[in-house]
C-alpha cells in the first residue's frame, strides 16, 4: 500500500528531487536532508532551517511511497522506494497546517502577536489592540493545524471590536525550546531576540553546568544570551563570582549583576531589553519574578522564598507576555528543577561552545570529537588555559548525555 510522506528542503533542491535526484535523502553521505516525515509540520521546521540565502525558498515536499514498508522508522529504506514527489502549493499548505512561507498572500489581515494561550485560546495584541481569537476547523479555508504558542506572529480575521481568529502562523525567526527531565513537557518559545538567563549567586548558588546547558540551547536557538547573576546583594565577598562572570566575559557573553532588593543592574538590565522580544529563564527560585517585578512594578507577579532544603518553587506555571513601559516585551517562563536539550545532536555539540567551535577547524582530524584526538586543538587550549576547565567539562558531559 502506498504512503505519503513529507520533507522540507528549499525551492533548488526540490526541483532536483521532482525531477528524480533524490540525492538529498542520502543520510550515508551525511546530505542536508535525511529525514521524511509522517507529517507537514516538522517538515516546515527543515525547510525554514534550510533556508541560508535570500534567492531560495523554503518549501515542503511530498513524497509518495511504493509501500510502507518502504518506510524505516522515519527514513526512507531505499532511494528507490520513492514513487514521486510534488511540492506542497502554498494554498495546501495553509489550509492543512494553517502555516505559509510567503506571508504576502495574507496581506490585508492584521498581524499581531499572541501574548497569551489557555485552552485553545489565544490573545492576540494587534498594535494597541487586544482580540480573544481561536483556532478555525478544518473546514474553513483558512484552517490551521500548526500549534500556536504565545510569542507566535499571527495573521487574524477580525469578528468583532474584540474576538477575531487566527488564520495563519508567520514564519518563525527563532524558536527557544527545552524539557524538564520530570514532566517531559517542552515549553517552545518562538521570534525571541534575547534570552536573560537568570542565575542566582547565593540561595540558591550558582550552577555552572545549568548555565552552561541555558547557553547551549541558546545558541541552537539563534538567540542573544544575557547572564543575569541575580541576587547580589546576598554576597559580602564578590571576588568568587567576579571569577565566574569573567569566564563568560572572555568567551563573549554579557553579564550583568543585579539586585531587585537594592535595585543594582536594573536599568542597565532595561537598557539590553529595550526594543525586543525577551524572555526570563532559570532554575526555580533564582528570582526571575522578583526581577521582572522590579524592572516594570505594575506586573505584581507572585514571587515566594526559597526553601533551604527543598530549594525554589514554581510561582510561574505558565509562559506569558507582558509589554514593558519603555519599549518591547518579556515572557516569563515557569522555573525548572531539571533541564534536558531538546532536538540538539551531540555530535555538533562543539556548534554551540563559542570557544571551542572556533577551533573546530584547526583540528587535525576530521570529525574531531575534541575529547582524546591526538591533534586537538581545543586540548592545545585547554592546557594553555586558553579554554575554562569547567566549560570543557560541560561540553564533555553534554555530549556524553545527550
Amino acid at each position: 500500500m502506498a504512503m505519503s510522506v513529507y520533507a522540507g528542503t528549499t525551492l533548488s533542491e526540490a526541483e532536483k528531487i521532482i525531477a528524480g535526484d533524490y540525492s538529498v535523502f542520502d543520510w550515508r553521505e551525511r546530505a542536508t536532508y535525511s529525514r521524511v516525515y509522517l507529517g507537514m509540520n516538522p517538515a516546515i521546521r527543515d525547510a525554514e532551517n534550510a533556508l541560508d540565502n535570500d534567492t531560495d525558498k523554503p518549501v515542503v515536499v511530498a513524497l509518495l511511497l511504493k509501500a510502507e514498508k518502504m518506510l524505516v522508522k522515519d527514513r526512507v529504506r531505499r532511494l528507490s522506494a520513492i514513487k514521486s514527489a510534488r511540492i506542497i502549493p502554498d494554498e495546501e499548505l495553509l489550509k492543512r497546517t494553517g502555516y505559509l512561507f510567503d506571508t504576502e498572500k495574507l496581506i490585508g489581515l492584521p498581524e499581531g502577536i499572541v501574548m497569551r494561550a489557555s485552552n485553545g485560546v489565544y490573545i492576540v495584541q494587534c498594535d494597541a489592540d487586544q482580540y480573544q481569537c481561536s483556532l478555525r476547523g478544518k473546514r474553513d479555508a483558512f484552517s490551521t493545524n500548526q500549534q500556536v504558542y504565545v510569542g507566535d506572529r499571527v495573521k487574524i480575521q477580525v469578528i468583532d471590536e474584540t474576538h477575531g481568529t487566527i488564520a495563519a502562523v508567520m514564519r518563525r525567526k527563532s524558536q527557544y525550546k527545552r524539557r524538564g527531565t520530570q514532566s517531559k513537557r517542552v515549553i517552545l518559545i518562538p521570534n525571541l531576540d534575547g534570552l536573560v538567563i537568570v542565575s542566582s549567586v547565593k540561595e540558591p548558588p550558582i550552577w555552572q553546568q545549568m548555565l552552561d546547558k541555558f547557553l547551549v540551547i541558546a545558541e541552537a536557538s539563534g538567540i542573544e544570551p544575557l547572564i543575569c547573576l541575580n541576587k547580589i546583594d546576598m554576597l559580602e565577598n564578590r571576588s568568587e563570582v567576579e571569577s565566574i562572570a569573567t569566564v563568560y566575559q572572555k568567551i563573549g557573553y554579557r553579564t550583568l549583576h543585579t539586585s531587585a532588593t537594592t535595585g543594582e543592574g536594573i536599568e542597565d538590565l532595561k537598557a539590553w531589553m529595550k526594543g525586543k522580544i525577551s524572555a526570563f529563564t532559570g532554575l526555580s527560585g533564582v528570582g526571575k519574578s522578583s526581577l521582572l517585578n522590579a524592572i516594570q512594578p505594575n506586573l505584581k507577579l507572585k514571587t515566594n522564598t526559597v526553601n533551604p532544603r527543598r530549594g525554589g518553587r514554581h510561582t510561574t506555571v505558565a509562559t506569558q507576555l507582558y509589554n514593558l513601559d519603555f519599549g518591547g516585551f518579556i515572557a516569563d517562563t515557569p522555573g525548572l528543577r531539571e533541564l534536558n536539550f531538546w532536538d540538539i545532536e551531540a555530535r555538533l555539540m562543539d556548534r554551540y561552545f563559542p570557544e571551542i567551535n572556533s577551533l573546530r577547524e584547526r583540528c587535525t582530524k576530521n570529525l574531531c570529537t575534541h575529547t582524546y584526538e591526538e591533534g586537538c586543538r581545543v586540548e592545545d587550549a585547554l592546557k594553555k588555559g586558553d579554554i575554562s576547565q569547567s566549560r570543557y567539562e560541560s561540553y564533555r558531559e553534554f555530549r556524553k548525555s545527550n
